[in-house]
């Protein structure tokens, strides 16, 4: 099915391998609609799925919906690392771990909407997978990262047996643009917090300040001059804060390193944040509905009381809006337009809005919805989590305004 996937996304005759180069978002020129005959059509903006994302979506639903369950869940929760392994290497199997990435490294070559549609799948799975850092750091060193770099990781990505994840947190610190952590003579020196699945993966890609500027940084997992504490988060997932001391590491891109990478890392993973959330509110709201649908009390069902319905219909609202501000900045990514309002607009609505909707859709379920054998739980968990990455809705907020302030 992989393969078919791959088949599915044909390589135009006017592009090529750029093995030693940044690599421009996929198909940028056809979707913006630049060139003479699409012109007219850089004026459009429509968030239908082409038919190769839709076939993303569809077949990481099937493989999510079909290999987790509730003692699926308890499983792996069970074993610790929070990571099924075992959904990870058939998401591999099926080609879903490279569709960002080039086909020159495995990948299948489609673009920011794809990647934000299998998130958002994994998000309403609730599914304990390193997908999100590790496909968008990958994406970062795909299009920025050298010729040697792309050959040493993706591959390994691509086919599942290699794990990359992300560094840019630090504490209480959100101006994330601008990293304290420094890398000099190719040391880097500094601390990282909320850093996720470090335990499994074989890289990690950092944001660094640098004499030229914030760049991004890889270094090997295993790479001397690095502490790590283990904490746990809200899903109950493994966190560690990492303390870099000279750490060996080496420059994303050629020479001084790529200065588009650290934007292009922190706008992905917002969206990614935002596309996971919304298949976690998604499902969290259908999940109430049909809970509320059934659930009788008084002789009639619950959804039926004004109160209820009128709570839920306002989390219709709140999804709603998540859907629509998160399309729109995968879209503008994926067209290689400028994104970061669109995905701030996207992040205040996936934690504050989202906020509501776990606390609507819990309160609905009443008892219910904190039973260890009822699923609702672990969805409010995520909500709780990605709520507050890269900032919660305050932070959020207020580059927002600093963003507009500025013009």
């Amino acid at each position: 099915m992989g393969s078919d996937l791959r088949r599915g996304h044909q390589r135009s005759t006017a592009r090529h391998h750029r093995h030693d180069r940044a690599r421009a978002p996929p198909r940028e020129a056809t979707q913006a609609g630049y060139g003479d005959e699409g012109r007219q059509r850089a004026l459009t903006v429509d968030f239908t799925p082409t038919e190769e994302q839709r076939a993303v979506a569809d077949l990481a639903e099937a493989i999510l919906g079909n290999g987790l369950d509730i003692e699926r869940h308890r499983s792996v929760e069970a074993a610790g690392g929070w990571f099924d392994r075992d959904l990870w290497a058939t998401l591999a199997e099926a080609g879903l771990l490279g569709i960002a990435l080039g086909e020159d490294v495995g990948g299948a070559e489609l673009d920011s909407v794809a990647l934000a549609l299998l998130l958002r799948a994994q998000g309403n799975h609730v599914a304990p997978l390193p997908l999100l850092p590790s496909s968008i750091a990958a994406l970062v060193v795909d299009r920025h990262g050298s010729g040697d770099q792309r050959r040493r990781l993706l591959p390994g990505v691509a086919d599942g047996s290699t794990v990359l994840t992300v560094a840019v947190q630090e504490l209480l610190d959100d101006r994330l643009a601008e990293p304290t952590c420094s890398f000099l003579d190719g040391r880097l020196s500094g601390r990282k917090v909320v850093v996720e699945h470090l335990d499994a993966a074989s890289a990690l890609l950092v944001t660094a300040t640098t004499p030229n500027g914030p760049r991004c940084v890889l270094v090997d997992a295993d790479a001397a001059g690095m502490t790590t504490v283990e904490d746990t988060s809200t899903r109950r997932q493994p966190l560690f804060d990492v303390t870099f001391d000279g750490t060996p590491g080496d420059m994303l891109g050629r020479g001084g390193g790529d200065p588009a990478a650290s934007k292009v890392l922190l706008d992905h993973l917002r969206l990614g944040i935002c596309a996971t959330q919304l298949g976690v509110t998604e499902r969290a709201l259908s999940m109430t509905a049909e809970y509320a649908s059934n659930r009788e009390q008084f002789g009639r069902p619950i959804a039926t009381f004004q109160a209820v319905g009128q709570r839920l219909a306002d989390q219709f609202v709140n999804v709603g809006g998540i859907r629509l501000a998160t399309l729109s900045a995968a879209w503008r990514l994926a067209t290689g337009r400028d994104a970061v309002e669109d995905l701030l607009v996207a992040k205040w609505w996936a934690s504050e809005r989202a906020t509501d909707v776990a606390n609507a859709t819990q309160h609905c379920h009443g008892g219910t919805g904190v039973a260890a054998d009822y699923p609702l739980h672990r969805y409010t968990l995520w909500n709780k989590h990605l709520t507050t990455s890269l900032g919660a809705g305050t932070q959020t907020l207020r580059h927002l305004g600093d963003l507009l302030a500025a013009g």
